[in-house]
């Protein structure tokens, strides 16, 4: 029989395969022409384990957005207290648009925009309680506390410039055939959105 800490990591291992197993076949076919037959299949595992991870095709999303968010909060909690807070800003998304691009990759970008678009199944885009938008939330308050940004824009609305730009980039980013890094492609738009922020009042 086996002890529960080994059962423990088999099951990891087994829902880490069958994650990436899902993002690999989305990248290449389109999340809505893969399905969970066909991720079991290529895993080797099968159905029942598959829903023992995920209650849905869909979770597969979910996960690695989570982990995502694991990785922005890992980056703000880097940050040192004393350091301005619009500098902060522009560091988190250079790294947020690095890590989109090395570790998710344009084609999977492409199909999570698509399957977003066409279904209602995937709301973490539009959910205000994910790290990324509070994170943004929280960086923009420090600036306005710290006297860097003076606009009479209110921070939700400063946040919502803010992710409309970078969604936009990205979706921009997976369209085209450019040799620019994601990263070369935000950082004009973002300082000059960041520049318009620090405008004096009127």
């Amino acid at each position: 029989m086996l002890e529960p800490r080994q059962k423990q990591r088999r099951g990891e291992k087994t829902r880490d395969k069958i994650l990436k197993m899902a993002l690999k076949l989305f990248s290449e076919k389109g999340y809505d022409k893969v399905t969970v037959d066909e991720i079991v299949s290529q895993t080797g595992t099968s159905k029942g384990s598959f829903y023992q991870h995920f209650s849905a095709k869909s979770d597969i999303f979910l996960v690695r957005f989570a982990e995502v968010d694991e990785y922005y909060s890992e980056v703000y909690q880097s940050f040192p207290k004393e350091m301005d807070a619009t500098e902060k800003i522009m560091i988190f998304i250079r790294k947020l648009m690095n890590f989109l691009e090395t570790e998710m990759g344009k084609d999977l970008m492409k199909v999570i925009y698509s399957s977003a678009l066409n279904s209602r199944e995937h709301t973490y885009f539009s959910d205000s309680n994910r790290s990324l938008f509070r994170i943004i939330q929280l960086l923009l308050e420090d600036a306005k506390e710290q006297g860097v940004i003076t606009t009479e824009h209110t921070v939700e609305e400063m946040s919502t410039m803010l992710t409309q730009s970078m969604m936009g980039i990205i979706y921009y980013w997976g369209l085209h055939d450019t040799k620019q890094s994601l990263e070369e492609l935000a950082m004009p738009l973002i300082t000059t959105v960041m520049r318009g922020m620090k405008a004096e009042k009127r």
